[in-house]
């Protein structure tokens, strides 16, 4: 009988920690993207696992509830690239925190999907929500050439010629995509500080080293505009940018970025690339390794991943992520210009040095 009914106190003891547990989980961030398949997926980070539900209202909207929040640090409204929605908002009630999505055209509950991902200490990812709306799913076609009300064309631009890796950087042709732009501020720092600004300063430090080394440097945006159109999709975004790059006919391609956590004392440099020549790797750990001896920094190495602009580019290409903009300490840095200079005179470093051989 006693062991019953210690039994019994250990159960409910174990049932109340878990509900606090569950009581006590935040909203930290909520992401958005749209993949080749054009379904647009939402992922929303909590500081621990929850209940959540996700439901319809009036057929053309998408409610994503978050139960026994005791906050959310995402307030408002945010926009969003694509052709099922343009935006999304956040509000908290009692203790529900509401992710509400209108959507372009009716759905039903077929048209979308959730499953949560727990908490990678690997990459520091948290716990996360994740919710797919397939309503204008398609098989992957390359993007037609029909012109939109910008006038650019959503064409894949094919390069027609061949790149060159090796003979020093004179002569050599290099796109520099400075991350983000327009009506996509990306992460923002708990100081204010908006990537697409910190990406656009070092890209044009770097544009001045590489042709002062005797390259021939274009951008894919050298003021605070989208390479595309405003509220273009983000696959319409991100083609765009590769099409500079085959454009100028570029021998490689440089994106940069600045990385973002939720745990504001994680901080580093990392650079990604994805395996589609003999040379990305090379180009990649070039420029990790130049990085890592001008900045002392956490090095998260080089790092395999399937970004867009990186592996939808013909050419040998990297994505490299300069610094955590959610770290204050990091987030100062970005902002100033020795240290602007100073992680772009390290990627201008790799870069020769790639070519070099």
């Amino acid at each position: 009988m006693l062991r019953k009914v210690v039994s019994a106190v250990i159960f409910i003891v174990m049932m109340t920690a878990a509900c606090v547990a569950g009581a006590a989980a935040t909203v930290t961030k909520v992401n958005w993207g749209v993949d080749k398949y054009n379904v647009l997926r939402f992922v929303i980070d909590l500081s621990e696992q929850t209940d959540y539900e996700v439901k319809l209202e009036d057929k053309d909207t998408l409610l994503i509830r978050i139960y026994g929040g005791m906050g959310s640090k995402v307030k408002g409204s945010s926009s969003v690239k694509s052709d099922l929605a343009r935006s999304f908002s956040v509000s908290k009630k009692d203790r529900l925190v509401q992710v509400k999505v209108p959507l372009k055209k009716d759905i039903t509950s077929k048209d979308f999907k959730s499953f949560t991902l727990k908490k990678d200490k690997k990459t520091g990812r948290p716990d996360r929500i994740v919710v797919d709306v397939t309503a204008n799913k398609r098989s992957y076609i390359e993007p037609s050439t029909k012109k939109t009300t910008s006038g650019r064309s959503t064409q894949v631009l094919a390069p027609n010629y061949s790149f060159r890796t090796s003979g020093g950087i004179r002569g050599k042709n290099v796109t520099l995509d400075p991350g983000h732009g327009g009506s996509d501020p990306g992460a923002i720092g708990v100081g204010g500080l908006q990537e697409k600004k910190a990406t656009l300063a070092i890209c044009n430090y770097l544009r001045q080293y590489l042709s002062d080394a005797g390259a021939n440097v274009s951008m894919t945006r050298t003021t605070d505009v989208d390479v595309h159109s405003r509220y273009a999709s983000a696959r319409d975004e991100l083609q765009a940018r590769v099409n500079v790059s085959n454009r100028n006919r570029a021998d490689v391609f440089v994106s940069i970025h600045n990385n973002a956590n939720d745990n504001r004392s994680v901080g580093g440099i990392g650079t990604y690339y994805y395996p589609k020549t003999q040379n990305d790797y090379r180009l990649a750990r070039r420029i990790q390794d130049n990085m890592m001896k001008s900045v002392q920094l956490t090095d998260f190495g080089v790092r395999q991943a399937n970004f867009y602009v990186v592996k939808r580019s013909s050419v040998p290409a990297v994505l490299v992520e300069v610094g955590f903009i959610s770290n204050p300490r990091e987030e100062k840095l970005l902002d100033t210009p020795w240290f602007q200079k100073t992680i772009a005179k390290a990627i201008a470093n790799g870069i020769a040095a790639y070519f070099a051989g």
